[in-house]
């Protein structure tokens, strides 16, 4: 099920597409949101409310009192929910959730949670805490260079250790079903493919499930980093691994990242800064397009770079492209045929969604 499902007033707050859309004016009928709308009319009021709530956060003066601020978030929630819920008194529990949640973001966006550990208390989920409780003896290898170390795993798997990390394993390393890996820092794994026993990296606050693939791991005690590069992986938060149960996992392919930090403790996948072109059998595709619709364009990049790219065919389906590219970055690529055809992009969950007028 699509996560936007899930959306509360503080998800829509804190997702960096959605308040980006916001500040940037761009208009209600925008594809994508408008598409979401669509599909979940119950979120609406959660949508305008979280819109509202920014923009008034980026108009207001840093100067304005508790009492101020209080009042504003409390008339923008009263106001939306008098407009479209009055009859319904069963609303009122979720206002005063919804109100509570808004009021500790605005809170933390005016900088008044001056002591991040009473607001965000320290993760039990550590490096030092998984080694510590670990049913069985663990190696541990620790950089301590300048250089990346590589480590060759008891299966094959390796490790490209960067310096100050450090990784924990059992030198019997398949048990009960599992091949696991404890991290500090930051490392890059290219693991053999088994079935049988899939590779778990614990790593603070995230835990990574794959069968064979090659990622980046960074991690601090502020913030985990899963950068993918081949392959498919599947993340989820330690806290929702009970046992030999898993909870909600977030999948992974090659060119998406996801980012978790104790500030804002949700999983956000997006895309990298430099995505790659994905190991392909074939030559290096030709990015020359002569008076060719657009949708070749970006089905090319879609494959080349494995990058979900949304569009509505239907508006572009009159847009054609005469460009010659070359060795551009992805994001350049994509930035040079959008200007093209008049059209913009932004990044959503891990994807690239187009919006234009469409071309005569």
């Amino acid at each position: 099920m699509h996560p936007f499902y899930h959306y509360n007033l503080e998800d829509f707050l804190t997702d960096d597409d959605f308040r980006g859309w916001v500040k940037n004016g761009r208009p209600r009928n925008d594809f994508f949101w408008a598409k979401l709308r669509s599909e979940y009319p119950e979120k609406a009021l959660l949508m305008d409310q979280a819109a509202e709530l920014i923009l008034t956060w980026e108009k207001q003066p840093s100067d304005l009192t508790h009492e101020e601020l209080d009042h504003e978030v409390n008339r923008i929630l009263n106001d939306s929910v008098v407009r479209t819920m009055a009859s319904r008194k069963a609303n009122i529990v979720r206002l005063r959730w919804w109100y509570a949640a808004a009021a500790v973001l605005v809170l933390v966006g005016i900088g008044w949670l001056v002591s991040g550990e009473k607001a965000f208390p320290k993760s039990q989920y550590t490096y030092k805490r998984y080694v510590a409780v670990s049913p069985v003896p663990l190696k541990e290898v620790i950089n301590k260079g300048k250089k990346p170390m590589q480590v060759s795993l008891p299966d094959g798997s390796e490790i490209r250790l960067m310096p100050n990390a450090a990784v924990s394993y059992a030198p019997v390393f398949a048990h009960n079903h599992k091949r696991e890996v404890f991290l500090s820092g930051e490392a890059f794994f290219e693991v053999q493919k088994d079935k049988a026993n899939p590779f778990f990296v614990y790593a603070n606050d995230l835990v990574t499930r794959v069968v064979g693939t090659s990622f980046t791991i960074k991690s601090s005690s502020e913030r985990v980093e899963v950068i993918v590069r081949t392959g498919k992986v599947a993340v989820m938060q330690a806290k929702d691994l009970n046992g030999d149960k898993q909870g909600v996992e977030m999948l992974l392919t090659p060119n998406q990242q996801v980012v978790f930090t104790t500030e804002t403790p949700v999983l956000a996948r997006g895309i990298t800064e430099n995505p790659v072109a994905i190991a392909r059998p074939v030559v290096k595709p030709d990015f020359t397009f002569d008076n060719q619709p657009v949708g070749e364009a970006f089905k090319l990049l879609q494959e080349t770079y494995g990058i979900p790219i949304l569009y509505d065919s239907t508006r572009l389906e009159n847009c054609y492209l005469r460009v010659a590219l070359r060795d551009e970055p992805f994001f350049d690529k994509l930035g040079i045929i959008c200007s093209t055809i008049e059209a913009s992009y932004q990044v959503t969950d891990g994807q690239v969604v187009i919006t234009g007028q469409g071309c005569e």
